[in-house]
């Protein structure tokens, strides 16, 4: 008997733990945030070695995983409505230790885009986020969505097609905010003059 769970345990190590940084980083994307999404992961990890009986075919295993992170975080979410965000001291820290060196104009435009982009990408139903992040994060087939998600192909592309007009929308108004923001000062220090 304990030489079978060696075996399977093994087995499991080889299948799973090349996907680990996949799950890790839709984790993150889900959550927003590094502690829930080590979190997910570990219950991801937990609950597909205790079924992992269940897993029929093995070149499915990255799909399959990736259902069971999205059950446990739907789960997590019903739990726990409001998700705490990373304070932002630690959020600058954990940018300082992950973000290799760039001169300091560089990683300032960098930071504001990606920071621009991640808000946007927030702000879309969850529905559609996942179909997102599966698609460019992963590089999943369309077919390979519906399995893991377990929708419709056509599910896919017309939530696929929403998120990406959410996010156009979403950026756009951003992006006219601030240009907006910029123009206001610009008019309020030509009608102030020189001194």
């Amino acid at each position: 008997m304990r030489i079978k769970k060696n075996v399977s345990k093994q087995k499991f190590k080889k299948l799973t733990y090349p996907h680990m940084k996949l799950l890790y980083n839709v984790a993150l994307k889900y959550t927003g945030n590094v502690f829930d999404a080590e979190d997910i992961v570990q219950e991801t990890y937990l609950m597909a070695f205790n079924k992992f009986h269940q897993l029929k075919d093995p070149a499915r295993c990255k799909p399959w995983l990736l259902r069971i992170l999205r059950n446990n975080f739907l789960k997590n979410c019903h739990k726990a409505k409001a998700r705490q965000r990373l304070q932002e001291t630690d959020y600058i820290e954990f940018l300082k230790q992950h973000i290799r060196e760039k001169d300091a104009e560089e990683q300032l435009v960098n930071d504001s885009s990606t920071r621009l982009l991640k808000t946007a990408i927030d702000k879309l139903p969850v529905k559609y986020r996942e179909v997102l992040m599966l698609y460019y994060m992963d590089e999943m087939l369309y077919k390979d969505i519906a399995k893991t998600l377990d929708i419709p192909i056509g599910t896919v592309m017309s939530r696929l097609t929403r998120a990406r007009e959410g996010l156009k929308t979403g950026l756009m108004k951003k992006i006219n905010a601030s240009r907006d923001n910029i123009l206001d000062l610009n008019l309020k220090g030509m009608k102030q003059g020189p001194n």
